[in-house]
């Protein structure tokens, strides 16, 4: 798939000829958040959150030594057992990561030679289709955006069609870092877990990832004032 000429845009078109004319797909109306009075209120509210969370690995090709690409992706409907969870099984990983995948996912490889970018991406696009979040929460969520746009590039996928761009982000680390911590960055997720006494027992798994960033959010919904008096 990752070689075939049709793109993705190509293909979602064939599939779904009205894809681009769903009104929802337009930019998001929702407003931006940089505190966390603003998040408490959000998530008490109606708006639709969606966690989502990369993890990568390091290209093994001679031609692209060391670049970033997509090895696993997730996603969690904030409140709801909504989720998904994806891998990408690839030829230009190392011998190393391709045997440790298959054994994670006890698959043959003839097998996971079906799990491609293309295929991984086309699902998420319906999930996010399907669900349409206003916010989509992350962790820093710098390299996990950069790492996604560019794998649609190299998939030709039109930025119309890049439904995570029209979705208000909402990077959690960031606005805690500033409310809490008073610093534009730097707490890990593994490290706020730990400041909240939240079990995170397998950090850079991204479906633990987005678990995680849900029961942060949860944390955040509470009348923290109520609680402390």
């Amino acid at each position: 798939m990752e070689n075939s000429k049709t793109s993705l845009s190509e293909l979602i078109r064939l599939e779904r000829p009205n894809w681009q004319n769903q009104p929802k797909n337009a930019t998001s109306a929702a407003n931006a958040v940089t505190t966390l009075k603003q998040v408490h209120e959000i998530v008490n509210g109606p708006a639709r959150l969606l966690s989502l969370d990369l993890e990568f690995y390091c290209d093994g090709q001679p031609q692209m030594p060391g670049t970033t690409r997509l090895g696993q992706i997730a996603g969690r409907v904030y409140g709801q057992d909504d989720a998904f969870n994806y891998y990408v099984f690839s030829s230009k990983m190392t011998p190393k990561d391709q045997l440790s995948l298959l054994k994670r996912l006890d698959l043959r490889y003839s097998e996971a030679e079906r799990l491609t970018v293309a295929s991984v991406l086309k699902k998420v696009l319906r999930f996010i289709d399907r669900v349409q979040p206003d916010y989509l929460v992350s962790w820093d969520n710098r390299l996990d955006l950069s790492v996604l746009n560019q794998e649609a590039n190299r998939l030709q996928l039109a930025e119309t069609n890049r439904a995570w761009t029209k979705i208000q982000p909402l990077d959690l680390e960031k606005i805690i870092s500033s409310d809490v911590f008073e610093k534009s960055s730097g707490i890990s997720l593994a490290r706020m877990c730990d400041l909240l006494q939240l079990q995170h027992p397998k950090p850079h798994l991204a479906d633990h990832d987005v678990l995680m960033i849900d029961k942060i959010l949860q944390f955040y919904a509470l009348d923290l004032n109520k609680i402390l008096r």
